[in-house]
């Protein structure tokens, strides 16, 4: 090794913590709602490769060093690492959600690598260099910590993520990312007794090549980085669409049963008439309704639709939008919170309030409001006079619950977020039961289904048509 490989190896980790603080301070400001940006996997993917080059100047130190335990250890981290980052990335852009079902076990793998990894560097002969030594205790104790909170997440929780559980993990990751640091100091000591580089036409080829990946990488590191920041930031606030909404529409807040909270929106119907009865329809909000400010969840398809004059006169109704936070969801999802109950208790409350028709309420929704679309009739069918659930997943065992429940499904053939087996396997599944629900695929359409909704004709006189069918 020459005093050049080492200022490479110095930059390398220098990048791999400037990106690591860079995520962590962004992920403070924007939230989970950072993971879902489209850059996000990008950024992800690029943050990791920087990671293999840093992780390779370091095996190829160990093994310059005759640090052989070290290296045959931290090889076999980088590998599990490596696998456990390709799965993420196919979560993430999402190649497939089926792959989602192994992450746990990859992660145990990869956490029990890291720990012989550090273990190494602690008791082997790298334990003799002070630096080396201090990040094996340091890697130790983090890979410990991260290892009891997924065991805390599995045994407590089911596998669901927590408020408590979050903040832990990013105190976690902005102690990590500071670790490489402790690699600077390793190189920087190398660099004190080592040789200058050699002139020879290979060498300086070698070196161009690495400068001009080092180039590359943080050019990519400053275009990247900025525009998550800018998706990040304009996550945080509301769309425009939801802001306009907001001033129609009445912003209230519904205490359950159990004491818990639920912020919502209610529009009442144009000319109320407390003597006439009026349909009510529940607009279940997708990822980008999550929050607490009681006005993301209304930039929904139906409620742009719904809010519209010509509509407001010819489909008088009550439209209910509540809200819920990150960490929860309305259901269907079983590794997060479901908070089904408290909306099915403020239908209670609102029936009671104001002159609702029992027979007319409809619940409709997309993406994680559409898996809610699909679970509230799957598991309350008494409640619901009919459903459109927009890009979401049904479960084919509550099929049977639903064929007396009119539905009309929407999803696009292309969907990657939520694949279009999930909406095909309980449409199957609900006519083998015996129902008949209708179902339009759009194809060569991904996730969001806007454009295609406004061209499909009859969404809304099909759903005001439908009445719950009393039974004796």
């Amino acid at each position: 090794m020459t005093k050049t490989f080492n200022s490479h190896a110095i930059f390398f980790l220098g990048l791999s913590v400037g990106m690591g603080i860079f995520h962590c301070l962004l992920y403070l400001t924007v939230g989970t709602d950072l993971l879902t940006q489209n850059s996000f996997a990008s950024f992800f993917l690029l943050a990791n490769v920087i990671s293999s080059f840093t992780t390779a100047f370091i095996l190829r130190s160990y093994y310059d060093q005759h640090f052989k335990a070290a290296f045959v250890t931290g090889l076999i981290a980088f590998s599990t690492t490596l696998l456990r980052v390709v799965l993420v990335y196919c979560i993430l852009v999402p190649i497939t959600k089926e792959f989602q079902r192994y992450y746990p076990l990859i992660l145990i793998l990869d956490l029990a690598a890291n720990l012989l990894a550090a273990g190494s560097l602690v008791l082997s002969r790298a334990g003799k260099n002070g630096w080396l030594k201090t990040a094996g205790i340091s890697s130790f104790f983090i890979t410990c910590i991260a290892l009891v909170l997924l065991i805390w997440s599995m045994q407590v929780h089911g596998g669901r993520s927590t408020p408590a559980i979050e903040r832990w993990q990013l105190y976690l990751s902005c102690i990590a990312c500071l670790q490489p640091l402790l690699f600077i100091g390793y190189f920087r000591q190398l660099s004190a007794v080592q040789s200058k580089s050699s002139d020879s036409p290979q060498a300086s080829r070698q070196t161009t090549l690495v400068l001009t990946v080092r180039l590359l990488g943080l050019a990519m590191f400053l275009f990247l980085g900025v525009r998550l920041m800018g998706e990040g930031i304009r996550a945080t606030r509301p769309q425009p669409e939801a802001v306009t909404q907001a001033r129609f529409f009445k912003a209230r807040t519904f205490k359950g049963r159990h004491g818990d909270i639920l912020s919502y929106r209610l529009l009442t119907p144009e000319g109320y008439d407390p003597n006439l009865r009026y349909p009510l329809v529940v607009s279940l909000h997708g990822g980008a309704g999550y929050g607490t400010d009681n006005v993301r969840q209304l930039a929904g398809w139906e409620i742009q639709q719904l809010t519209q004059p010509e509509n407001r006169k010819k489909y008088p109704a009550f439209i209910l939008a509540p809200q819920i936070a990150h960490g929860t969801s309305w259901g269907g999802l079983p590794h997060l919170v479901t908070r089904d109950t408290i909306v099915f208790d403020l239908l209670r409350a609102l029936k009671a309030e104001f002159s609702i028709e029992p027979d007319r309420i409809y619940a409709i929704g997309h993406s994680l409001g559409g898996y809610g679309t699909w679970h509230f009739i799957g598991t309350r069918p008494d409640l619901f006079a009919a459903a459109v659930p927009l890009s979401g997943a049904g479960d084919p065992a509550l099929a049977k619950n639903m064929v007396d429940v009119p539905i009309w499904a929407f999803h696009g053939a292309t969907d990657r977020n939520v694949p279009v087996d999930g909406a095909r396997d309980v449409i199957k599944a609900i006519q083998q039961a015996g129902g008949h629900p209708r179902y339009t695929e759009f194809a060569d359409v991904g996730h969001y289904l806007n454009p295609s909704l406004n061209y499909t004709p009859g969404i809304l006189d099909w759903l005001f048509a439908q009445r719950r069918v009393s039974q004796p």
